[in-house]
């Protein structure tokens, strides 16, 4: 049984008494042999107890006077909720009952009583972790809790938002019941180079990389002529670049139908088995076989004909791993072999299915990122992917890679997409997003993200809504209305394709749209004046709009006087760039190093 985690507190039948007057009356009773997470779970709810209570409750191995918070897996534990299946669990799935006058907080294993335990402290008691310097916590000296009784395994066993400040901040990622990092996974690579190095194996073996006709315009992300000049401009060695243009052989990406590719490839991978097998201490277990970064198509006659029949690249690459996996998994059953759908393999392949232990990563990057799945092609194809595939994982963009600090508005695109993938049965999801701090609502982006993979049923709108009250305060609102406001210009322009890969406004933010942010901001930053902190989190906030200002301040500044409307932007835009890295230091980061490029040359 599966129910809401956000109005679990009924109307009190046998309420359990945790605190009186500011003493704790409860103890939390943890079994002797618990796991180590579950030792931090204990920790972790005495702790916020203590603050919440104002006194700290006792940490027990056997059951005391009072009530007692059970926290942790025993066999005395499981009685007393011995109708719950924990193997159904999985080993996120968590447990919150009330038996009696006591609390029962379990789960799976290993992170499941971890997250009852979080859950617990959000859903029920009232705290929630902002960021890793933005936490609230209710003081309630009396604390009583009703009924309760809640049995969910969230959908996405594995949930991973890549990101600076949930990495610099294990703890806070913990709290966000994301366990990317617990689990020591990292977001899927480019690997086929990596097993098949060029400098090891070009020279001697052309013909396991890909074939590019002398006539193709379209290969990749460079024609024949151009992937020659890139290898020249990359100072590749002149016999590399002689062999290239002898056999029309590239060392960019790998040749499907290759079998000494092939060979060469099963092999590194046996070595990195070897390797890493021993040392895995969760699952799932993961190797993987994925592209090289952009669209290196190999276009041989075998490699052809096999895209031709699937109607799709994707089916070249799903022939050659499937090899690979039914060779691995004699000798490894238990690991799975990962392939991107990613680029020009995205679209799923017509026939071919892939094997029972590979697992696709389904990347839609090509997508408008101003419309959820279900308003693009890209959204059938990953269900068809759900459909043909035993295991689905995504690899998520979240923001625009040319500039992460300007405005992007996809915010509630990943919450309508994340339902999407849950609805389809994918397992795992991965964002990979930006890591600076000037980056455009990153800890925002974060919060709502990790909610939403851990019960993707919430309302992505309402998370963003109590983030941004709870973590700038009064200002929240109008950074609300900014938001909003993003959202009008990018669809009012029809036809503008928002891409992770632009690094301009140009096309959709207007003169009028950047007065209108100015403005809010504005308003935003005389909500809370006074109070430091929230004025530095607004000021960081407000660095989305000074940087298109700054960037674009020639053509802004023409706009304003042609239609004869108002500039809200600098009078001096290096001043201004000045005075940002004076407050805020974020001078260093790539996005306002390149400005400054930009607007020294042209002062030149």
């Amino acid at each position: 049984m599966v129910l809401s985690l956000l109005s679990q507190v009924a109307l009190a039948k046998a309420e359990v008494v945790l605190a009186a007057d500011g003493k704790a009356v409860c103890s939390i009773v943890l079994p002797a042999d618990a796991l180590e997470l579950e030792q931090l779970a204990a920790r972790e709810l005495a702790d916020h107890l203590e603050k919440i209570v104002g006194d700290r409750p006792r940490l027990v191995d056997e059951p005391g006077t009072g009530a007692n918070i059970y926290v942790g897996r025993s066999p005395a534990i499981d009685r007393l909720v011995a109708d719950v299946d924990f193997d159904a669990l999985g080993t996120d799935g968590i447990v919150m009952r009330t038996v009696g006058g006591d609390l029962v907080l379990t789960g799976g294993r290993p992170r499941g009583v971890l997250y009852s335990v979080y859950t617990f402290l959000q859903d029920v008691l009232g705290v929630r972790w902002w960021a890793s310097d933005a936490i609230h916590i209710p003081s309630k000296p009396a604390l009583a809790v009703g009924e309760l009784n809640v049995i969910y395994r969230p959908p996405f066993d594995l949930r991973f938002f890549s990101t600076g400040p949930l990495r610099e901040d294990s703890t806070w990622a913990g709290r966000l019941r994301h366990n990317g990092f617990i689990m020591g996974f990292e977001v899927c690579d480019h690997t086929i180079l990596k097993l098949l190095p060029p400098e090891e194996y070009f020279l001697a073996h052309p013909d396991w990389y890909i074939y590019t006709p002398e006539d193709d315009k379209n290969t990749g992300d460079y024609g024949y002529a151009e992937t020659i000049a890139l290898m020249a401009r990359s100072k590749l060695p002149q016999p590399w670049i002689d062999l290239a243009v002898k056999t029309r052989r590239q060392p960019y990406d790998v040749c499907q139908s290759s079998p000494g590719a092939l060979d060469a490839v099963t092999a590194a991978l046996r070595r990195q088995l070897e390797e890493k097998y021993p040392t895995w201490q969760y699952p799932p277990k993961i190797v993987l076989v994925t592209q090289n970064n952009g669209a290196w198509e190999c276009k041989c006659d075998a490699c052809l004909a096999t895209t031709r029949r699937e109607g799709s690249p994707s089916g070249t690459w799903i022939a050659f791993v499937n090899t690979i996996a039914r060779r691995i998994e004699k000798d490894y059953p238990d690991v799975l072999i990962g392939v991107m759908a990613f680029v020009h393999t995205e679209k799923p392949p017509a026939h071919v299915r892939p094997h029972k232990n590979v697992v696709v990563y389904s990347i839609p990057v090509s997508s408008n990122r101003k419309l959820p799945l279900t308003e693009v092609p890209q959204g059938q194809w990953v269900a068809r992917w759900c459909e043909i595939a035993q295991h689905v994982y995504i690899w998520e963009h979240e923001p625009n890679w040319r500039n992460r600090v300007q405005p992007h508005p996809n915010h509630f695109i990943l919450p309508q997409n994340l339902r999407f993938w849950s609805e389809h049965g994918v397992k795992a999801v991965m964002v990979e997003a930006s890591g600076g701090k000037a980056n455009e609502f990153i800890r925002m982006r974060a919060y709502v993200a990790c909610q939403l993979m851990w019960d993707p049923s919430q309302d992505g709108r309402e998370l963003i809504i109590e983030y941004l009250r709870g973590y700038y305060g009064d200002a929240g609102p109008f950074l609300l209305e900014w938001i909003d406001a993003q959202y009008r210009a990018v669809h009012r322009e029809k036809d503008f394709f928002l891409n992770p890969w632009v690094g301009s406004t140009v096309g959709w933010l207007m003169l009028e749209d950047l007065n209108i942010g100015t403005r809010l901001f504005e308003k935003a930053l005389q909500a809370v004046q006074g109070d430091e902190t929230l004025e530095h989190r607004v000021g960081l906030a407000k660095l989305s709009v000074d940087i298109v200002w700054i960037e674009r301040h020639k053509q802004l500044r023409a706009a304003a006087a042609e239609g004869d409307r108002p500039f809200l932007g600098p009078d001096d835009p290096l001043a201004a760039l000045d005075q940002i890295d004076r407050e805020f230091g974020v001078g260093a980061a790539r996005e306002f190093k390149k400005v400054r490029e930009l607007l020294t040359t042209d002062a030149r």
